[in-house]
């Protein structure tokens, strides 16, 4: 799972400033099973949704209340409290940020001013990344290197638009069972 991340700001926080979006996210390596490119991402204040690969249904999560509910097709519905995983959007709230310039480059025709970030979660801990923001999308983060429990990782968004997502996209089934919750894997 590669859906949350949670950070809120010393200074201005670069993922909790868009509430609104839609985007590709391509991620480098792919977790196991999520290979053939990238997953479509819709952002609506605290709701997220994700793609599966495939086509094999959605997760919706809500930021707010910290509950996901993973739809794989009209009949199969299920909620969980998720443990942090590494969406930096949902990670990113209710955290510290402590930000320091790693010079600029640019990514994909975007110029981008570019940080390491050191996210504190309240009672967590610290998480280091390196992000790019892209200053022709008013800051969007489009490229972000971190370290995972599986290895490092980039995460790149493309395709973004900050058109309001249709509100049907955030909507779960009713028929969503609550999971158990599952051990953090480290």
């Amino acid at each position: 799972m590669f859906l949350c991340l949670a950070i809120a700001a010393q200074a201005q926080n670069p993922f909790d400033t868009f509430k609104q979006f839609s985007a590709t996210i391509v991620m480098s390596p792919m977790p196991a099973g999520r290979e053939g490119g990238g997953v479509k991402v819709y952002r609506s204040g605290d709701k997220m949704r994700t793609s599966m690969p495939g086509g094999a249904g959605y997760m919706i999560m809500d930021l707010d209340q910290h509950t996901n509910y993973m739809v794989m097709n009209a009949s199969m519905c299920m909620q969980m409290t998720p443990q942090p995983q590494q969406n930096p959007f949902s990670q990113a709230r209710n955290a510290t940020v402590d930000r320091s310039s790693a010079g600029t480059d640019t990514v994909d025709g975007h110029p981008c001013k570019v940080e390491n970030l050191t996210v504190t979660p309240q009672n967590g801990e610290p998480h280091k990344m390196k992000v790019w923001e892209a200053q022709d999308l008013k800051g969007f983060p489009i490229k972000i290197e971190t370290q995972t429990s599986r290895g490092p990782m980039t995460i790149e968004y493309k395709d973004i638009s900050f058109s309001e997502p249709e509100a049907s996209l955030f909507v779960h089934p009713d028929n969503c069972r609550q999971m158990p919750a599952v051990p953090a894997q480290r």
